[in-house]
């Protein structure tokens, strides 16, 4: 008989036999069929096979909030190299989360975040990957193509942490990158502590692997690291630079909220967790968005909120400064001039007393400023580098919501 007669001699109830089934290619095997289903050397419906999952201590895996019976990650990338070549690491493994288990997560940490005073974040190159931006870690490259880093857009994770911010919940954000993703996703610039540098602030150029930090913003970290109850900690390897102590502080001073991580790869960090999840930043964050009914604001292109009576022509403003220093001052004001061909000069940090002229505006309406700074020290010879102002800083400057501007005019215009 055909292989179709067989099967539907089955279905009609005839009584099991062993049957030689030859298949359209000429291949001879032997079935048993029983009941409508062949059994025997070859079962029909094959059972899945189990996924591999993590192999480690249910705490490095879960956290210490976690449960010892929840299911542990799913292996979903093998890689033997090193996350971070060089540093204190983990192999670039990736996993992901067991739905359930991620699913009990998401309801703790809803949990902690709603329980928490003083809760901040610490971010890093991860939080931004799905922006385009690439990143150290990781070792897959399908990203978002960009014309340039200066396009990239807010990632869901990055609105998400400004609505925590906006309702109340999150009170300040230690940003190791430098793309102002946070500032274009609505966070304020003065809870936002760019430690690592910024590609948007002229007086904080970005801090090469071995340099120094700027001795302010460290010591706002360190204020910070003291005061904290909850670190939820976004896409950092946690490799052992400076600023990773806001992690593994805040899980040893406050072991009933402590620190969340949330990453793909293993860190060196993961047993100090009081919970840990093993997804893309954004799962987590949109998870977490529904979990508490937060409000995310409009994707848009950002657009600063300055008070009418601070513009005083365009790309003119009114701030309430110290004209020289660029330290926030109740009875002192000076006009704050960006237009084309302006002169300014920054005054803090490493680059403290360089001038620039202002040349115009990029696509999204940042002002960029050619600084003119010395090959090196004492050298008469300058090299010119157009460096970029965030909008954002003329809306803090307006309102007076930041202690320290990072420019102002080299000639100037008191009020």
């Amino acid at each position: 008989n055909g292989l179709a007669d067989q099967l539907a001699n089955a279905r009609m109830g005839l009584k099991p036999s062993n049957t030689v089934i030859t298949d359209l290619r000429g291949n001879v095997r032997t079935e048993r069929i029983t009941g409508g289903a062949l059994v025997g050397e070859r079962k029909m419906e094959a059972k899945k096979a189990s996924p591999e999952r993590m192999k480690a201590p249910w705490v490095h895996m879960h956290g210490r909030l976690g449960q010892k019976s929840w299911a542990a990650p799913i292996i979903t990338k093998v890689c033997n190299e090193d996350a971070r070549p060089g540093y204190n690491t983990c192999k670039a493994h990736e996993y992901t989360e067991d739905p359930e288990t991620f699913s009990e997560k998401i309801k703790k940490l809803a949990q902690i975040i709603q329980k928490s005073k003083r809760c901040i974040a610490y971010t890093g190159a991860g939080i931004s990957t799905a922006s385009g931006i690439a990143d150290y870690a990781s070792k897959d490259s399908g990203r978002p193509k960009l014309m340039s880093p200066f396009d990239a857009q807010p990632t869901l994770a990055h609105r998400v942490l400004a609505a925590l911010h906006k309702e109340g919940f999150l009170k300040n954000w230690i940003q190791q990158n430098h793309d102002g993703l946070p500032q274009k996703a609505g966070y304020p610039q003065e809870d936002l502590n760019e430690i690592h540098g910024s590609w948007y602030d002229p007086s904080n150029p970005v801090v090469p692997m071995s340099g120094s930090l700027r001795e302010d913003l460290f010591s706002w970290l360190m204020e910070w690291e003291k005061k904290s109850d909850l670190c939820l900690t976004l896409g950092t390897s946690l490799c052992g630079m400076n600023s990773d102590r806001m992690a593994l502080t805040c899980s040893k001073q406050n072991p009933e909220l402590g620190t969340v991580i949330i990453s793909l790869q293993q860190t060196q960090l993961d047993e100090h967790a009081s919970l840990r999840f093993f997804s893309t930043c954004d799962m987590v964050m949109g998870a977490l968005a529904k979990e508490m009914n937060l409000k995310l604001a409009e994707e848009k292109v950002y657009t600063p909120n300055i008070f009418k009576d601070a513009i005083i022509e365009q790309d003119v403003f009114l701030v309430g400064y110290d004209s020289k220093t660029g330290k926030k001052k109740c009875d002192a004001r000076f006009k704050l001039d960006l237009r084309v061909d302006s002169k300014v000069v920054i005054p803090v940090g490493q680059y403290k007393g360089v001038e620039g002229t202002v040349q115009g505006k990029n696509r999204e309406g940042h002002y960029k400023i050619c600084f003119y700074h010395r090959l090196k020290k004492g050298s008469k010879i300058k090299r010119p580098q157009v460096r970029v102002l965030g909008r954002w800083w003329i809306e803090a400057a307006t309102k007076g919501t930041v202690d320290q501007l990072p420019l102002v005019p080299l000639t100037r215009s008191i009020e």
